[in-house]
């Protein structure tokens, strides 16, 4: 048996650990993200007529601001946010954009990608891509089209190759914890006197 134990520990702590390597390796396909640099603006009319620049801010990579800070406002708020992210390999990508009481797009590179029309409740709207290696200019514009209710914004950006590398790396390491135990144990009982 102690033989058994230490064997099966070991070929499931070497498993284990090749998953880990894979795991991080795979990771390296990430898309490297900063934060988007916001500015607000008071609209002209909630029909996206762009008035004076009233206050710049940040937002994280990925946010969900339900109110707006800038919501409680009497006039009509929105704001353009940019935000440069960098893919190291070509890489599949999922954006969600939301929001209420307005009217939200994304812009990828220049080209408008989603462009969703929100005025109540509150929705959102995916689209899924390929994205090259290098770096890409993602930009955000939202504008209220009713000021009597809480304006809300929303973004989030997930790479499934990222998420898939995240969850080899878990099982790797568990598996490898458990070959460790395993190992671990079939040193330490004692052998069998014949």
């Amino acid at each position: 048996m102690r033989r058994g134990l230490l064997a099966g520990g070991t070929a499931i702590f070497v498993l284990g650990a090749a998953l880990l390597v894979y795991g991080f390796q795979s990771a390296a396909t990430s898309v490297e993200t900063g934060q988007w640099q916001v500015t607000w603006y008071s609209m002209r009319d909630t029909f996206g007529a762009w008035g004076d620049a009233i206050e710049t801010a940040t937002f994280p990579s990925n946010f969900n601001y339900d109110p707006l800070g800038l919501a409680n406002r009497p006039e009509p708020i929105g704001f353009k946010a940019v935000m440069d992210i960098n893919v190291l390999e070509d890489t599949d990508v999922v954006f969600t954009i939301g929001g209420d009481d307005g009217s939200i797009t994304l812009f990828v590179d220049g080209a408008s990608t989603i462009n969703l029309y929100c005025p109540d409740p509150n929705t959102s709207d995916t689209y899924e891509t390929t994205i090259t290696a290098g770096r890409h200019v993602l930009e955000i514009q939202y504008y209220q089209v009713l000021v009597e209710d809480d304006a809300a914004a929303s973004f989030s950006m997930r790479s499934p190759a990222q998420e898939s590398s995240t969850s080899i790396m878990v099982g790797g390491g568990a598996l490898a914890a458990i070959g460790l135990v395993l190992a671990l144990l079939g040193l330490l009982l004692k052998a069998k006197r014949s």
